[in-house]
Protein backbone atom coordinates (compact mmCIF):
# COMPACT_ATOMS: atom_id res chain seq x y z
CA UNK A 1 0.00 0.00 0.00
CA UNK A 2 0.94 3.29 -0.89
CA UNK A 3 0.94 7.32 1.12
CA UNK A 4 -1.14 9.25 -1.23
CA UNK A 5 -0.26 12.86 -0.81
CA UNK A 6 -0.29 16.71 -2.38
CA UNK A 7 2.41 18.86 -2.98
CA UNK A 8 2.42 22.20 -1.05
CA UNK A 9 3.56 24.22 -3.69
CA UNK A 10 2.57 22.59 -6.51
CA UNK A 11 -0.45 20.45 -5.66
CA UNK A 12 0.21 17.46 -7.75
CA UNK A 13 -0.13 14.38 -6.18
CA UNK A 14 2.47 12.21 -4.90
CA UNK A 15 2.94 8.60 -4.03
CA UNK A 16 5.02 6.93 -1.69
CA UNK A 17 6.35 4.06 -0.42
CA UNK A 18 4.50 2.90 3.27
CA UNK A 19 8.49 2.56 4.22
CA UNK A 20 8.84 6.71 3.16
CA UNK A 21 6.42 7.36 5.73
CA UNK A 22 7.44 10.01 8.72
CA UNK A 23 10.35 11.23 6.17
CA UNK A 24 11.23 14.41 3.94
CA UNK A 25 11.04 13.58 0.25
CA UNK A 26 11.41 15.31 -2.76
CA UNK A 27 8.45 16.08 -5.25
CA UNK A 28 9.09 14.44 -8.93
CA UNK A 29 7.33 17.07 -10.54
CA UNK A 30 8.86 20.52 -8.74
CA UNK A 31 11.30 19.20 -6.63
CA UNK A 32 10.33 21.02 -3.69
CA UNK A 33 11.03 19.01 0.14
CA UNK A 34 7.80 17.71 1.25
CA UNK A 35 6.95 15.33 4.79
CA UNK A 36 5.32 12.53 3.87
CA UNK A 37 3.03 11.87 6.93
CA UNK A 38 2.91 8.47 8.70
CA UNK A 39 0.06 6.51 7.45
CA UNK A 40 -2.57 6.34 9.32
CA UNK A 41 -4.45 2.83 10.96
CA UNK A 42 -7.88 2.16 11.91
CA UNK A 43 -5.99 1.60 15.37
CA UNK A 44 -5.24 5.25 15.63
CA UNK A 45 -8.75 6.41 14.80
CA UNK A 46 -11.29 7.38 17.53
CA UNK A 47 -14.67 6.47 17.10
CA UNK A 48 -17.35 8.65 17.63
CA UNK A 49 -19.47 8.51 20.66
CA UNK A 50 -23.16 7.64 19.66
CA UNK A 51 -26.36 10.13 20.25
CA UNK A 52 -27.56 9.39 23.44
CA UNK A 53 -31.22 10.29 23.25
CA UNK A 54 -32.09 10.60 26.86
CA UNK A 55 -29.20 13.06 27.40
CA UNK A 56 -30.88 15.38 24.23
CA UNK A 57 -34.27 14.92 25.97
CA UNK A 58 -32.47 16.11 29.48
CA UNK A 59 -30.65 19.14 27.46
CA UNK A 60 -34.17 20.14 26.13
CA UNK A 61 -35.96 19.51 29.70
CA UNK A 62 -33.03 22.25 30.89
CA UNK A 63 -33.78 24.63 28.38
CA UNK A 64 -37.24 24.08 29.40
CA UNK A 65 -36.96 24.64 32.70
CA UNK A 66 -34.50 27.97 32.33
CA UNK A 67 -37.63 29.17 30.29
CA UNK A 68 -39.99 29.14 32.79
CA UNK A 69 -37.36 29.78 35.77
CA UNK A 70 -37.24 33.37 33.10
CA UNK A 71 -40.68 33.79 33.41
CA UNK A 72 -41.03 33.31 36.99
CA UNK A 73 -37.89 35.75 37.42
CA UNK A 74 -39.70 38.39 35.31
CA UNK A 75 -42.89 38.15 36.39
CA UNK A 76 -41.20 38.54 40.50
CA UNK A 77 -39.69 41.82 39.02
CA UNK A 78 -42.92 43.20 37.24
CA UNK A 79 -44.44 42.88 40.89
CA UNK A 80 -41.76 44.45 42.86
CA UNK A 81 -41.10 47.57 40.31
CA UNK A 82 -42.91 46.80 37.02
CA UNK A 83 -41.39 47.99 33.65
CA UNK A 84 -40.29 51.24 34.81
CA UNK A 85 -37.98 49.84 37.16
CA UNK A 86 -36.60 47.17 34.89
CA UNK A 87 -35.78 49.97 32.41
CA UNK A 88 -33.90 52.18 34.79
CA UNK A 89 -32.19 48.68 35.80
CA UNK A 90 -31.25 47.87 32.52
CA UNK A 91 -32.99 44.40 33.01
CA UNK A 92 -35.82 44.63 30.07
CA UNK A 93 -37.51 47.04 27.95
CA UNK A 94 -40.39 49.50 29.12
CA UNK A 95 -43.58 47.90 27.63
CA UNK A 96 -45.65 49.87 25.11
CA UNK A 97 -48.79 50.84 26.92
CA UNK A 98 -51.80 49.39 26.39
CA UNK A 99 -54.67 50.63 24.42
CA UNK A 100 -57.04 50.05 26.83
CA UNK A 101 -56.83 48.54 30.34
CA UNK A 102 -59.69 45.81 29.38
CA UNK A 103 -57.60 44.84 26.47
CA UNK A 104 -54.46 44.27 28.39
CA UNK A 105 -55.77 42.38 31.44
CA UNK A 106 -57.97 40.12 28.63
CA UNK A 107 -54.41 39.50 26.95
CA UNK A 108 -51.89 39.17 30.43
CA UNK A 109 -51.02 35.52 31.06
CA UNK A 110 -53.59 34.07 34.08
CA UNK A 111 -52.26 34.70 37.81
CA UNK A 112 -50.09 31.84 38.70
CA UNK A 113 -50.03 30.54 34.64
CA UNK A 114 -46.51 29.56 32.88
CA UNK A 115 -46.38 30.22 29.51
CA UNK A 116 -43.33 28.11 27.95
CA UNK A 117 -42.69 29.65 25.73
CA UNK A 118 -39.88 27.26 23.89
CA UNK A 119 -42.67 24.62 24.18
CA UNK A 120 -45.85 26.91 22.06
CA UNK A 121 -42.94 28.16 19.60
CA UNK A 122 -42.56 24.39 18.65
CA UNK A 123 -46.17 23.80 18.75
CA UNK A 124 -46.46 26.96 16.09
CA UNK A 125 -43.62 25.27 14.22
CA UNK A 126 -45.06 21.87 13.20
CA UNK A 127 -48.69 23.25 12.65
CA UNK A 128 -47.44 25.29 10.14
CA UNK A 129 -45.59 22.44 8.75
CA UNK A 130 -48.60 20.11 8.81
CA UNK A 131 -50.60 23.25 7.75
CA UNK A 132 -52.64 23.60 10.72
CA UNK A 133 -53.36 27.39 10.34
CA UNK A 134 -55.94 27.30 13.28
CA UNK A 135 -53.90 25.49 15.77
CA UNK A 136 -50.85 28.20 14.42
CA UNK A 137 -53.64 31.06 15.17
CA UNK A 138 -54.38 29.59 18.61
CA UNK A 139 -50.86 29.72 19.90
CA UNK A 140 -50.03 33.22 18.55
CA UNK A 141 -52.83 33.83 21.16
CA UNK A 142 -51.07 32.57 23.86
CA UNK A 143 -48.00 33.93 22.88
CA UNK A 144 -49.25 37.31 22.42
CA UNK A 145 -50.27 37.35 26.22
CA UNK A 146 -45.91 37.19 26.86
CA UNK A 147 -45.24 39.11 23.29
CA UNK A 148 -42.12 40.98 24.59
CA UNK A 149 -40.49 37.91 26.23
CA UNK A 150 -41.70 35.71 22.74
CA UNK A 151 -40.56 38.13 20.97
CA UNK A 152 -36.78 38.07 22.43
CA UNK A 153 -36.93 34.26 22.39
CA UNK A 154 -38.01 34.05 18.59
CA UNK A 155 -35.13 36.68 17.95
CA UNK A 156 -32.47 34.52 19.50
CA UNK A 157 -33.82 31.81 17.66
CA UNK A 158 -33.19 33.72 14.42
CA UNK A 159 -30.07 34.85 15.28
CA UNK A 160 -28.64 31.41 16.50
CA UNK A 161 -26.60 30.02 13.65
CA UNK A 162 -27.29 26.25 14.85
CA UNK A 163 -31.12 26.58 16.62
CA UNK A 164 -32.28 23.51 17.68
CA UNK A 165 -34.19 21.31 15.72
CA UNK A 166 -38.07 21.28 15.46
CA UNK A 167 -40.03 19.10 14.06
CA UNK A 168 -37.54 17.90 11.55
CA UNK A 169 -37.93 21.46 9.50
CA UNK A 170 -35.51 22.48 7.21
CA UNK A 171 -33.81 25.63 8.40
CA UNK A 172 -34.37 27.65 5.78
CA UNK A 173 -38.07 26.50 6.46
CA UNK A 174 -37.59 27.03 10.35
CA UNK A 175 -36.39 30.37 9.99
CA UNK A 176 -39.14 31.93 7.36
CA UNK A 177 -41.74 30.43 9.98
CA UNK A 178 -39.95 31.83 13.04
CA UNK A 179 -39.91 35.21 11.00
CA UNK A 180 -44.04 34.94 10.51
CA UNK A 181 -44.17 34.21 13.90
CA UNK A 182 -42.32 37.36 15.67
CA UNK A 183 -44.20 39.46 12.84
CA UNK A 184 -47.12 38.50 14.50
CA UNK A 185 -45.95 39.74 17.91
CA UNK A 186 -45.21 42.81 17.19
Amino acid sequence: MSIELNCPNCEHQIRAPDTAGGKHGLCPYCQTKVYIPVPVTDDDLIPIAPLDPDEEAHDRELKREAVRYSAAFDKEADAQGGAGDREARGTGPARRPAPNAASSAANAPAPGEVIDIAEEVERFVIAMRDSKLEDADRVVAKLKRVASRARDYVEGLLLDPTPPPIGNVPKPLLNGFLKSLGGRLS
